[in-house]
């Protein structure tokens, strides 16, 4: 229950902003702020409950299937309690996760930095991605002595997960997805490539926006157009830029930030 009003109180902050930043704009821009804050509360349910109800009905199945018989052998008893555990550690990190979204929308973001290597960050978030990724053909390609880089770890994963979380989703199952660390020029850079269909070129300069969802995907695939927003906003408060190349059969959205993160909020 505790989790749940977390979750909800962050939507309800997430719309006390929208609607606060309507404040002293004239009332035609206000009732667009307001039916825009409906929309972002509506959409993030949705994809809430969507994405929650994976882990939780795994935890569901073996708390009951533990329930239903006690007596099992020890080692399904083990593997179940092993599943309701992993599963339930998943649903905290969704849980988290929604609750960064919520705090993300707002100008500033306080950034934690610590001194991080990028290649480590990225491999963090392809393991906890494995569900997701099941057998998909991934390459991950690091200078092999990268820079450390003062950066909030959390944040950067969380950037990182969108783009990877949009390439497996916006491209076929059996196309390769490639990941690529590169290090030079005072610049560590993160590029994510997918070989799905493309986005159109009218299309490449809306895909940052707050809610924007292509009108050719909006009905096919679950989603609530806060990912790439999210990411890039967090790249430019650690100073750096999220920026897409994009044609038939190849996308890549390119993560850059600067190796010196000056004036970076602590």
């Amino acid at each position: 229950a505790h989790m749940a009003d977390a979750v909800l109180q962050g939507i309800a902050n997430l719309v006390a902003i929208g609607l606060e930043r309507a404040r002293g704009q004239d009332l035609s821009s206000q009732i667009e702020a307001a039916r825009q804050s409906e929309k972002l509360r509506t959409t993030l349910l949705d994809a809430m409950a969507h994405e929650f109800k994976t882990p939780l009905t795994s935890v569901m199945a073996a708390t009951t299937a533990l329930l239903a018989d006690p007596d099992q052998p020890f080692a399904i008893r083990t593997e179940l309690v092993r599943i309701a555990d992993e599963e339930a550690k998943h649903l905290k990190e969704l849980i988290d996760d929604s609750l960064d979204t919520a705090r993300l929308d707002t100008a500033n973001i306080p950034v934690q930095t610590e001194p991080s290597n990028v290649g480590d960050i990225v491999r963090e978030v392809v393991a906890s991605m494995r569900n997701e990724i099941e057998d998909r053909p991934l390459e991950v390609a690091c200078n092999e002595h990268s820079s450390m880089i003062a950066v909030d770890r959390r944040l950067l994963k969380l950037a990182i997960k969108q783009l990877l979380d949009n390439a497996l989703k916006y491209s076929p199952p059996d196309t390769p997805v490639n990941i690529q660390v590169q290090d030079g020029n005072g610049i560590i850079t993160v590029a994510v490539t997918d070989h799905g269909k493309g986005i159109p070129a009218q299309e490449q300069s809306r895909i940052f926006e707050r809610l924007y969802r292509s009108p050719s995907i909006e009905h096919q695939m679950p989603g609530s157009g806060l990912g790439l927003s999210i990411a890039q906003n967090i790249v430019r408060a650690h100073h750096g830029d999220l920026t897409v190349t994009s044609r038939p059969g190849e996308t890549t959205f390119r993560l850059t930030l600067p190796l010196e993160q000056k004036g970076a909020r602590k």
